[in-house]
């Protein structure tokens, strides 16, 4: 066998030799089982997949019936799902339990307050005078329609009716 040709078919043996290292390399990366993260605090959670070289990445929030304020409400990363170290774990965060303002706008003001207080909110009631609005009734209040934190705070402003 020539020299040249021999140099030629050793060259080519080690490059095969290295790309088929590299794809058997690249084939055998880090691998992790994403773990159910659903009711865990965001710092537990975050901890649990740290130590599996993953990042967690909480998607969005929503208000839960489940899950506490500041807990993992969902999994959108299915857990038990097997992937490459360093992917993103995709969750929904919890805002806790939430409660919706109820429609204000026709009732008392001592109406609105009891109804506020019904579904789990914090009515705070502000007077104040109106020529449009008659003494006694709602003139406005916050969130209205809104979902809110249970136990958070609706400000209702009650008329006074004219001034003076």
């Amino acid at each position: 066998m020539k020299k040249g040709l021999l140099k030629k078919l050793v060259s080519a043996l080690v490059i095969v030799t290295v790309l088929a290292s590299v794809a058997v390399l690249a084939g055998c990366a880090k691998q992790a089982t994403v773990p159910d993260l659903v009711g865990m605090t965001k710092e537990e959670a975050e901890a649990a997949v740290s130590k599996l070289e993953l990042t967690l990445v909480v998607q969005r929030e929503r208000y839960s019936k489940k899950n506490p304020a500041g807990t993992i409400d969902a999994m959108i990363t299915k857990a038990g799902d097997t992937v490459k170290a360093g992917t993103e774990v995709k969750v929904v965060g919890s805002l806790g339990e939430g409660r919706e303002v109820p429609n204000l706008s026709v009732l008392t003001g001592k109406e609105a307050e009891n109804l506020v207080r019904k579904v789990g909110l914090n009515p705070i009631i502000v007077e104040e005078f109106s020529d449009e609005v008659e003494a006694g009734n709602v003139i406005s209040y916050t969130d209205g329609g809104q979902t809110i934190p249970k136990g958070a705070d609706v400000t209702i402003t009650v008329s006074k009716g004219p001034k003076g």
